[in-house]
């Protein structure tokens, strides 16, 4: 694909004269690049949008102080938002700005509902549109989006994102419309549009969930506690991602044999050996010195007998024929978490054993799947009544 014309959008002047053609408009195509391979805590830099005549937009969020009017837009249920991949864009358009949208259609979703195996942009691009994009250099990837200026060939690459979604929108809605699934597409994007930003946990909750801390001794963990929260007190101190401070494996080493000479372990910063050296002794040394931290025992007895476990197998085949009969991934056919329960639980409706909130199971699966899961709880004898659910 060619690069596209764009105009960058960084002055006030600019962005006011074109805020109402962006008010005014059907539909608008949207990406975002953050720069949270370099910075700490992470920010969206640059906005992408697509307007309907062609023309694409780079907005400047680090230029533009004021931009609520784009909010405005993109709250309206009468304006369609076309994202690709969104569930980090509908995240970080809430975490830093407070925008939701309104009528939000992802490309990806429908392509997965479409039954396309290779739902990346430019594998559907190519596959429905028959549009080559050109390679995506990792250099383009992992760069420093809140850099000033921005590179030519960088906002060309962050362009092209959106150059082709309108397009595409139209193109798989109505394959989709063809397919009747136009319900399952409007679900799971109303679902996605819903999501919010959640705060990250504490960072020594890092100390229960890293890999690789399960296999440390209570003292180590412990150890690996206190370098977990030197490391983000320093990260947030430089304005860099934690892995500019030390990497995972040399906090697991550390923690391991914490007496080990800071300067023989790989994978710490130079800033962090040199000016932040006292400070990484100190950490060490508080965890030394805390009370050891064991790993949480389980709460009550292991559910998973045998039977339920056969009972689970089970319950796979028949959401794997389900998946061939519609030509569809199984994990789009059936929630894995609600399989489990029913497994667990094969005398209690199906319906009670929807934990989530909101629901695990999406209305379209009900509909078009309910019954062949109750004929075939039914069938299992695991239920007393088709109907129990």
């Amino acid at each position: 694909m060619a690069d596209p014309a764009y105009r960058l959008i960084d002055q006030e002047a600019a962005w006011q004269t074109l805020l109402p053609q962006i008010r005014g408009a059907s539909a608008l195509a949207v990406d975002m690049e953050a720069d949270g391979f370099h910075r700490y805590p992470e920010q969206v830099a640059l906005i992408q949008v697509g307007l309907p005549d062609g023309r694409l937009l780079l907005l400047d969020p680090l230029a533009l102080k004021d931009l609520s009017g784009l909010g405005e837009a993109l709250a309206d249920p009468k304006l369609l938002t076309v994202f690709h991949s969104a569930s980090y864009d509908v995240r970080a358009l809430d975490r830093d700005f407070g925008f939701h949208i309104g009528a939000l259609y992802d490309t990806s979703i429908a392509a997965q509902l479409l039954g396309l195996e290779r739902t990346g942009l430019a594998n559907v691009l190519l596959e429905i549109l028959g549009v080559e994009m050109d390679n995506k250099s990792k250099r383009l990837q992992r760069m420093d989006w809140s850099i000033r200026p921005l590179p030519e060939d960088a906002m060309a690459y962050a362009a092209d994102d959106v150059a082709w979604l309108l397009a595409l929108q139209e193109a798989l809605a109505a394959r989709i419309a063809a397919l009747g699934r136009q319900a399952w597409v409007a679900e799971e994007c109303r679902r996605l549009s819903e999501v919010r930003h959640e705060a990250p946990a504490p960072p020594e909750a890092a100390c229960l969930t890293m890999k690789g801390a399960r296999d440390l001794s209570p003292r180590g963990r412990a150890v690996l506690r206190e370098l977990i929260i030197f490391r983000e007190a320093e990260a947030l101190a430089m304005g860099r991602p934690p892995h500019y401070v030390m990497h995972n494996q040399a906090m697991l080493t550390l923690a391991e044999a914490p007496d080990t000479p800071i300067d023989r372990i790989q994978g710490i910063g130079r800033r962090t050996l040199g000016r932040r050296g006292c400070e990484l002794r100190a950490a060490l040394a508080r965890g030394k010195a805390a009370p050891p931290l064991p790993w949480p025992k389980p709460a009550g007895r292991n559910p998973w007998t045998p039977e339920a476990r056969d009972r689970l197998t089970a319950l796979k085949r028949w959401r794997q024929a389900e998946a061939d009969r519609l030509a569809l991934s199984a994990g789009l056919i059936w929630p894995a978490r609600h399989l489990d329960q029913v497994a667990l639980w094969p005398d209690r409706p199906p319906r009670e054993l929807d934990l989530g909130e909101p629901s695990w199971i999406r209305d379209w699966q009900w509909a078009e799947l309910g019954e062949s899961l109750m004929r075939f709880l039914a069938q299992q004898g695991w239920t007393a009544s088709p109907t129990g659910g």
